[in-house]
């Protein structure tokens, strides 16, 4: 085992692990389509396209370039539903944390590495998750789209986690579920891994073991 990692280890020595939150290290802790649903009362295909009109409302401002509460109010005018913008964010707020992620990270820390978040969010998920996640005792920096002005997979989102971070691009393993972010990372000469989705603390040791950090961690 220990000659696999070896085999696949990378040129620089990985000295820090900048993950990704959703599908790597938080999953959605709710019905979030039943939710949404029970809100709104809508079923069927008009479900689908109002959860299509929502997710085309997020895209634009994961860059925090506006509250994506404004966006949201503008998409229940459209279709004259009369739900409080309040309730319908709340349903971005039921997260459930990967314990076996988390405590990987722990472990990576206390052998002398960094860990760090990098992670797409509008400005009101960011400030829920920082408020209560206490990922701040375990993550720094914490690097999120909604603060830094710009999102993944644009490469430039990666050059500004490099500057919070202070090491050089080799030096950093990032891992996440979309490979259009993985692509861009590399892009900017990063160490980058696809994360199969919330595929737990196993997904993440066959990560570490690629880069000869699986030594690194407890068995």
């Amino acid at each position: 085992m220990r000659g696999a990692a070896t085999l696949g280890r990378v040129k620089a020595d990985i000295s820090v692990v900048l993950f990704d939150c959703d599908g790597v290290l938080q999953r959605p802790g709710n019905d979030w389509t039943g939710e949404i649903g029970s809100l709104t009362g809508l079923s069927g295909g008009a479900l689908d396209a109002f959860l299509d009109d929502i997710s085309s409302a997020e895209q634009p401002v994961l860059d925090g370039s506006e509250a994506y509460g404004v966006r949201l109010a503008a998409v229940l005018e459209e279709w004259s539903l009369p739900v409080r913008v309040e309730d319908l964010l709340q349903v971005w707020q039921h997260l459930v944390v990967d314990q076996g992620v988390l405590a990987a990270a722990e472990e990576l820390r206390e052998q002398g590495l960094v860990c760090a978040l990098g992670t797409n969010q509008h400005r009101e998920r960011a400030a829920y998750m920082r408020r209560e996640l206490g990922y701040h005792r375990l993550f720094d920096p914490i690097v999120i789209s909604a603060e830094i002005g710009v999102a993944k997979p644009d490469p430039e989102f990666f050059r500004r986690a490099l500057v919070l971070l202070g090491r050089p691009a080799a030096e950093v393993l990032f891992v996440d579920d979309v490979q259009a972010n993985v692509d861009a990372a590399r892009s900017v000469g990063l160490a980058a891994e696809r994360f199969a989705q919330h595929g737990g603390r196993t997904e993440l040791d066959r990560i570490l073991a690629l880069h000869g950090l699986a030594e690194r961690v407890a068995a």
